[in-house]
Protein backbone atom coordinates (compact mmCIF):
# COMPACT_ATOMS: atom_id res chain seq x y z
CA UNK A 1 0.00 0.00 0.00
CA UNK A 2 1.53 3.28 -1.09
CA UNK A 3 1.06 6.27 1.21
CA UNK A 4 2.57 9.68 1.78
CA UNK A 5 3.52 9.03 5.39
CA UNK A 6 7.29 8.92 4.88
CA UNK A 7 7.73 12.51 6.01
CA UNK A 8 5.20 12.28 8.82
CA UNK A 9 7.67 11.70 11.62
CA UNK A 10 9.95 14.57 10.60
CA UNK A 11 6.93 16.87 10.62
CA UNK A 12 5.81 15.76 14.08
CA UNK A 13 8.93 14.80 16.04
CA UNK A 14 7.34 14.48 19.48
CA UNK A 15 6.98 10.98 20.91
CA UNK A 16 3.23 11.36 21.35
CA UNK A 17 2.80 12.17 17.67
CA UNK A 18 5.10 9.36 16.54
CA UNK A 19 3.09 6.98 18.69
CA UNK A 20 -0.16 8.16 17.10
CA UNK A 21 1.35 7.91 13.63
CA UNK A 22 2.27 4.28 14.32
CA UNK A 23 -1.29 3.56 15.45
CA UNK A 24 -2.78 5.24 12.38
CA UNK A 25 -0.58 3.34 9.93
CA UNK A 26 -1.13 0.07 11.78
CA UNK A 27 -4.90 0.53 11.72
CA UNK A 28 -4.90 0.99 7.94
CA UNK A 29 -2.50 -1.91 7.33
CA UNK A 30 -4.28 -4.34 9.66
CA UNK A 31 -7.56 -3.59 7.90
CA UNK A 32 -6.13 -3.96 4.39
CA UNK A 33 -3.65 -6.81 4.72
CA UNK A 34 -4.63 -8.62 7.92
CA UNK A 35 -2.97 -8.61 11.33
CA UNK A 36 -0.73 -11.64 10.76
CA UNK A 37 0.63 -10.44 7.42
CA UNK A 38 1.65 -6.99 8.64
CA UNK A 39 5.12 -6.73 10.18
CA UNK A 40 6.71 -4.17 12.47
CA UNK A 41 9.34 -3.63 9.77
CA UNK A 42 6.63 -2.57 7.28
CA UNK A 43 5.02 -0.20 9.77
CA UNK A 44 8.38 1.38 10.57
CA UNK A 45 9.37 1.63 6.90
CA UNK A 46 6.13 3.37 5.94
CA UNK A 47 6.80 6.04 8.57
CA UNK A 48 10.49 6.34 7.82
CA UNK A 49 11.54 5.29 11.30
CA UNK A 50 13.49 2.33 12.67
CA UNK A 51 11.95 -0.83 14.05
CA UNK A 52 13.77 -0.03 17.28
CA UNK A 53 11.77 3.19 17.58
CA UNK A 54 8.52 1.25 17.28
CA UNK A 55 9.59 -1.19 19.99
CA UNK A 56 10.49 1.69 22.30
CA UNK A 57 6.85 2.71 22.21
CA UNK A 58 5.13 -0.67 21.91
CA UNK A 59 6.22 -4.00 23.31
CA UNK A 60 4.62 -6.01 20.51
CA UNK A 61 2.36 -5.99 17.48
CA UNK A 62 -0.41 -7.32 19.73
CA UNK A 63 -0.09 -4.24 21.93
CA UNK A 64 -0.42 -2.02 18.87
CA UNK A 65 -3.60 -3.84 17.83
CA UNK A 66 -5.05 -3.47 21.32
CA UNK A 67 -4.36 0.26 21.46
CA UNK A 68 -5.68 0.79 17.93
CA UNK A 69 -8.97 -0.90 18.77
CA UNK A 70 -9.49 0.60 22.22
CA UNK A 71 -8.70 4.10 20.94
CA UNK A 72 -11.37 3.67 18.30
CA UNK A 73 -13.88 2.39 20.85
CA UNK A 74 -13.12 5.20 23.30
CA UNK A 75 -13.58 7.80 20.58
CA UNK A 76 -16.92 6.29 19.64
CA UNK A 77 -18.02 6.13 23.28
CA UNK A 78 -17.09 9.77 23.81
CA UNK A 79 -19.16 10.87 20.81
CA UNK A 80 -22.05 8.68 21.88
CA UNK A 81 -22.02 10.01 25.46
CA UNK A 82 -21.99 13.59 24.17
CA UNK A 83 -25.08 12.85 22.09
CA UNK A 84 -26.82 11.23 25.05
CA UNK A 85 -26.15 14.34 27.15
CA UNK A 86 -27.79 16.68 24.63
CA UNK A 87 -30.99 18.42 25.71
CA UNK A 88 -32.53 17.73 22.32
CA UNK A 89 -35.40 15.33 21.72
CA UNK A 90 -34.72 11.63 21.46
CA UNK A 91 -35.54 11.83 17.74
CA UNK A 92 -32.77 14.40 17.26
CA UNK A 93 -30.39 12.20 19.24
CA UNK A 94 -31.17 9.16 17.10
CA UNK A 95 -30.60 11.23 13.97
CA UNK A 96 -27.29 12.48 15.40
CA UNK A 97 -26.21 8.89 16.06
CA UNK A 98 -27.02 7.95 12.46
CA UNK A 99 -24.68 10.73 11.34
CA UNK A 100 -21.70 9.07 13.03
CA UNK A 101 -22.56 5.43 12.31
CA UNK A 102 -21.31 5.65 8.73
CA UNK A 103 -18.01 7.08 9.91
CA UNK A 104 -17.32 4.44 12.54
CA UNK A 105 -19.09 1.24 11.47
CA UNK A 106 -17.47 1.24 8.05
CA UNK A 107 -15.77 -1.46 6.00
CA UNK A 108 -12.35 -0.73 7.44
CA UNK A 109 -13.57 -1.04 11.03
CA UNK A 110 -15.42 -4.27 10.27
CA UNK A 111 -12.21 -5.77 8.87
CA UNK A 112 -10.38 -4.74 12.03
CA UNK A 113 -13.01 -6.47 14.17
CA UNK A 114 -12.62 -9.65 12.11
CA UNK A 115 -8.86 -9.53 12.68
CA UNK A 116 -9.38 -9.04 16.41
CA UNK A 117 -11.85 -11.93 16.61
CA UNK A 118 -9.41 -14.24 14.79
CA UNK A 119 -6.18 -13.18 16.45
CA UNK A 120 -7.08 -11.66 19.83
CA UNK A 121 -10.21 -13.37 21.21
CA UNK A 122 -9.86 -11.88 24.70
CA UNK A 123 -9.71 -8.38 23.22
CA UNK A 124 -12.70 -9.14 21.03
CA UNK A 125 -14.66 -10.22 24.12
CA UNK A 126 -13.69 -6.97 25.82
CA UNK A 127 -14.88 -4.93 22.84
CA UNK A 128 -18.11 -6.90 22.60
CA UNK A 129 -18.79 -6.15 26.27
CA UNK A 130 -18.30 -2.43 25.65
CA UNK A 131 -20.64 -2.55 22.67
CA UNK A 132 -23.34 -4.42 24.58
CA UNK A 133 -23.09 -2.65 27.93
CA UNK A 134 -22.48 0.91 26.79
CA UNK A 135 -23.33 1.49 23.15
CA UNK A 136 -26.34 -0.81 22.72
CA UNK A 137 -27.83 0.01 26.12
CA UNK A 138 -27.24 3.72 25.55
CA UNK A 139 -29.05 3.57 22.22
CA UNK A 140 -31.91 1.65 23.83
CA UNK A 141 -32.21 4.25 26.61
CA UNK A 142 -32.58 6.99 24.03
CA UNK A 143 -35.21 4.90 22.26
CA UNK A 144 -37.16 4.32 25.51
CA UNK A 145 -36.85 8.02 26.31
CA UNK A 146 -38.51 8.72 22.98
CA UNK A 147 -41.29 6.26 23.74
CA UNK A 148 -42.00 7.94 27.06
CA UNK A 149 -42.01 11.34 25.42
CA UNK A 150 -44.48 10.22 22.79
CA UNK A 151 -41.97 10.54 19.93
CA UNK A 152 -41.65 6.81 19.25
CA UNK A 153 -44.27 4.08 19.09
CA UNK A 154 -44.47 2.04 22.28
CA UNK A 155 -45.20 -1.21 20.47
CA UNK A 156 -41.69 -1.26 18.93
CA UNK A 157 -39.11 -3.16 20.96
CA UNK A 158 -35.92 -1.08 21.50
CA UNK A 159 -33.67 -4.14 21.26
CA UNK A 160 -35.24 -5.27 17.99
CA UNK A 161 -34.94 -1.79 16.48
CA UNK A 162 -31.30 -1.36 17.54
CA UNK A 163 -30.27 -4.82 16.37
CA UNK A 164 -32.09 -4.48 13.06
CA UNK A 165 -30.76 -1.01 12.32
CA UNK A 166 -27.13 -1.76 13.09
CA UNK A 167 -27.34 -5.09 11.27
CA UNK A 168 -28.71 -3.57 8.08
CA UNK A 169 -26.19 -0.73 8.12
CA UNK A 170 -23.26 -3.11 8.64
CA UNK A 171 -24.40 -5.29 5.75
CA UNK A 172 -24.78 -2.34 3.40
CA UNK A 173 -21.39 -0.93 4.39
CA UNK A 174 -19.66 -3.67 2.45
CA UNK A 175 -17.37 -2.20 -0.18
CA UNK A 176 -18.89 -4.10 -3.10
CA UNK A 177 -22.37 -2.79 -2.30
CA UNK A 178 -21.19 0.80 -1.94
CA UNK A 179 -19.24 0.73 -5.21
CA UNK A 180 -22.06 -0.87 -7.18
CA UNK A 181 -24.67 1.58 -5.96
CA UNK A 182 -22.55 4.74 -5.88
CA UNK A 183 -23.34 5.39 -2.22
CA UNK A 184 -21.06 6.87 0.41
CA UNK A 185 -20.54 5.50 3.91
CA UNK A 186 -22.29 8.55 5.37
CA UNK A 187 -25.37 8.21 3.14
CA UNK A 188 -26.17 4.59 4.00
CA UNK A 189 -27.04 4.97 7.73
CA UNK A 190 -29.14 8.06 6.97
CA UNK A 191 -31.17 6.27 4.33
CA UNK A 192 -31.66 3.22 6.53
CA UNK A 193 -32.79 5.40 9.45
CA UNK A 194 -35.23 7.22 7.18
CA UNK A 195 -36.73 3.92 6.01
CA UNK A 196 -36.95 2.65 9.58
CA UNK A 197 -38.53 5.81 10.98
CA UNK A 198 -40.66 7.02 8.08
CA UNK A 199 -41.34 3.79 6.20
CA UNK A 200 -41.33 3.42 2.41
CA UNK A 201 -44.97 4.11 1.69
CA UNK A 202 -46.34 7.49 0.66
CA UNK A 203 -49.59 8.78 2.08
CA UNK A 204 -51.30 7.31 -0.98
CA UNK A 205 -49.66 3.96 -0.35
CA UNK A 206 -50.76 3.89 3.29
CA UNK A 207 -54.38 4.51 2.32
CA UNK A 208 -54.47 1.54 -0.04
Amino acid sequence: METNNTNLVSMVPHTKNIRQAILDVSYARFAEYGFKKVTIDEIAAELGISKKTVYKLFSSKEEILREVVLAKMNALLSIFENIQALKESSVDKIQAISEIVGTHINEQWQRILIEVRMNAPSLFKEIDTIIQEKLALGWQKIFIEGQKGGWIRKDIDPVVFTTAYVGVVRELMKTDFLSKHALTESEVPKQVLKMFTEGILTEKGRKR
